[in-house]
């Protein structure tokens, strides 16, 4: 029984840095909901992963316990989160991310984290990097 139709599903992470539990959506995602909690630590070198088998390594900026409300669910220290941009990271749909209190997979024995990941700076070639490269290839000829 195959898990995708485009057969993504077969795939093996190579050896490297720790994954996060659950997918995200794109490689640039800043947060992830973990309803299950993480044993990751702030700090760490972690690799996050799409469902394609792609990842990328990064940095654990932040894990923030989450506790829920009346009207969703909210740091314990009180900061404003941008929930709809963490559902969009964490493949979750918004209403189910407001309400996982709620929800049938809830476990009220775990406490849910938000992880915010810290991106390495990728130092992109510029014209001219590029174009001594390619003279320094041409001279070594």
């Amino acid at each position: 029984m195959s898990c995708c139709s485009g057969g993504y599903c077969q795939f093996e992470f190579p050896e490297g840095p720790p994954l996060v539990d659950n997918p995200v959506t794109n490689l640039n995602a800043v947060y992830q909901f973990l309803p299950y909690g993480t044993l990751l630590q702030e700090g760490e070198v972690i690799r996050i992963w799409m469902e394609s088998g792609k990842t990328k390594t990064v940095i654990l900026g932040e894990k923030i316990a989450l506790k829920f409300g009346a009207s969703g669910p909210y740091s314990e220290d009180g900061r404003v989160l941008p929930w709809q941009l963490i559902a969009l990271d964490s493949g979750m749909d918004y209403d189910v991310l407001m309400h996982w209190q709620d929800h049938p997979l809830n476990n009220p024995l775990e406490t849910p984290v938000l992880l915010k990941f810290d991106h390495p700076i990728e130092v992109k070639p510029s014209l001219k990097m590029r174009l001594l490269s390619w003279l320094y290839k041409i001279r070594n000829l």
